[in-house]
């Protein structure tokens, strides 16, 4: 045999050997399952201590931009920059001559018009005692009319008596003709009566138009007084925007103020935050603006995930820069309810008491809100992860490890506040009797076994520690 063929069979019983034992050892290398080892957890009634802090500035609680109301030039100013003012002081007077003789021309106006109307209440006078005495001459022209039918009746009887005594050659007809003369006088005198009374009933009549009339007229004096009176008042309240004075006590903070500057009314708060909604566009200048100092305002804006918690009175404390960061207690004053859909954040406010306005407005401060949560459940962060977008926990039921969606409240960052929990497609109060895993949670899954690890109750322990400070979140 050759040294080359002895070679060969040397290399084909090592390689069979080798290929036998590699055949041997993978049938024994299956891997075996491996059970998740975790620690038992239940909720517990905790206090939940979260403070949220955000840097600001100290604000006034009011500044008030001072616009003229009125066109003018500015005739005197009496304060500048620093000043205290009180309200309603005198600020600056601004000269309009031609309103101030506008407003002198109606207060002249309203005299003349009181003066007529007591001129129509007289006219109404004569026209009532013109009536009367027409209504006196229609009574007297009724009475003649009565008189002169009483003639016409006694003289008809008279003629007819006469006419017989002549028919019986009685008396002589002389008397008759001489007693119809005087029936047909008196006819004629009741004719005329009766005429004069419908002359006097039309005097009456054109003297009750006139006093109606006269009447009217002084309504309509009264009104014209009144529309006169009110276009004073306008003019007098114009001529009192000359004088523009302070609205509240407070210090001056803007003045733009120069004598004989002509200025103009202005839309807007010129002096109002850059970042206020539904800014003006107008850009014009106020003469003055005016700080109040005895409150001033701190903001804080609360993350979206604590609005809920922040009210009306809850705890706040206020550290201020320039007074090596002193602290201040105080509490939320008021919140914008909305939230601001740029940022997502609610709008807290701290007003704190300035008597003696050290706080001065624009100073840098860092406002916190304390938000408590007092005997709420919770259970450890670290019981907690997050499939999808929702935040869930893995509770043991039947000895397998079950998934549980979860609501979540406040945190400090050690605890977590449970709200509700999904039962099925429902929400609800957590029960308490729900046992939570505290593991490696990217090794749980539905329906998997776990293995309950011996520190057991080293965890019970921990977790019915006594409460420790919270965490504070930035």
């Amino acid at each position: 045999m050759t040294r080359f063929s002895n070679n060969f069979i040397l290399y084909s019983v090592i390689l069979v050997s080798f290929t036998g034992c590699g055949e041997k050892n993978l049938e024994h290398a299956k891997p075996s399952p491996t059970v998740p080892e975790v620690s038992l957890v239940k909720a517990e009634n905790r206090n939940i201590i979260r403070t949220v802090g955000q840097p600001g500035f100290v604000e006034a609680y009011e500044q008030t931009s001072i616009f003229p109301k009125i066109p003018g030039y500015i005739e005197k100013w009496n304060v500048d920059i620093g000043d205290k003012v009180k309200k309603d002081q005198v600020l600056a007077t601004l000269f309009v001559p031609e309103l101030v003789e506008e407003y002198g021309f109606k207060q002249a106006t309203v005299v003349l018009d009181k003066v007529l109307v007591d001129q129509a209440k007289r006219l109404v006078e004569s026209a009532d005692g013109t009536l009367k005495a027409a209504v006196a001459k229609v009574t007297k022209a009724k009475a003649d009319v009565g008189k002169f039918e009483a003639e016409v009746a006694r003289w008809q009887s008279e003629v007819k008596r006469l006419t017989d005594l002549v028919a019986q050659r009685v008396v002589d007809k002389q008397i008759l003709d001489e007693s119809i003369r005087q029936l047909r006088s008196n006819e004629a005198s009741r004719d005329a009566a009766n005429a004069q009374v419908l002359v006097a009933d039309s005097e009456r009549i054109a003297c009750d138009a006139n006093l109606a009339k006269a009447k009217v007229d002084v309504l309509a004096a009264e009104a014209t007084v009144k529309v006169a009176e009110a276009d004073e008042k306008r003019l007098a309240a114009l001529v009192g925007y000359i004088k523009l004075p302070s609205p509240f006590d407070g210090i001056v903070v803007l003045r733009n103020a120069n004598t004989g500057d002509f200025v103009q009314a202005a839309t807007g708060d010129q002096t109002a935050r850059i970042m206020s909604p539904d800014q003006s566009s107008s850009k014009g200048a106020p003469i003055f603006a005016i700080a109040r100092t005895d409150i001033v305002r701190i903001f804080v804006d609360i993350p979206e995930g604590d609005a809920n918690f922040v009210n009306i009175g809850t705890k706040a404390e206020v550290r201020v820069q320039a007074f090596n960061d002193m602290r201040i207690d105080s509490k939320v004053t008021r919140t914008a309810w909305a939230l601001n859909v740029r940022s997502r954040t609610l709008r807290a406010e701290i007003d704190l008491e300035n008597p003696d306005a050290k706080l001065l407005p624009g100073m840098y401060a860092y406002g916190y809100v304390k938000i408590e949560r007092n005997n709420v459940p919770a259970i450890p962060t670290t019981c907690i992860t997050k499939r999808g977008d929702l935040p869930v926990a893995f509770i043991l039921k039947d000895g397998k490890c079950m998934e549980l969606p979860l609501k979540l409240g406040a945190s400090d960052g050690i605890w977590q506040e449970i709200i509700n929990v999904k039962n099925g497609e429902t929400w609800e109060k957590p029960s308490g009797d729900e046992v939570y895993l505290k593991g490696d949670l990217d090794e749980l899954d539905n329906n998997i076994s776990v293995k309950i690890s011996d520190g057991k109750k080293t965890e019970d322990s921990k977790e019915k520690a006594p409460n420790k400070e919270a965490s504070k979140s930035k």
